[in-house]
């Protein structure tokens, strides 16, 4: 049959990598990636492309540049 592999207990996982959180951290970036980081400017406007901080709020609404 298949033969069994010894793993290290998981409190010793843990310890070894420097605690809880620490290897909390390196498991879930091994899983899932990096952060993904955009240029943080916010969505473009449905009407002219242009992003929203660069627009005029007047009365309320945003106008367009």
């Amino acid at each position: 049959m298949h033969a069994r592999v010894e793993r290290t207990p998981l409190r010793t996982r843990i310890r070894e990598a420097g605690g809880f959180y620490q290897w909390f951290n390196t498991t879930l970036i091994s899983l899932a990636g990096p952060a993904q980081v955009g240029e943080g400017k916010g969505t473009p406007c449905h009407r002219c492309g242009a992003h929203k901080v660069d627009h005029a709020l007047v009365d309320g609404e945003l106008r367009c540049p």
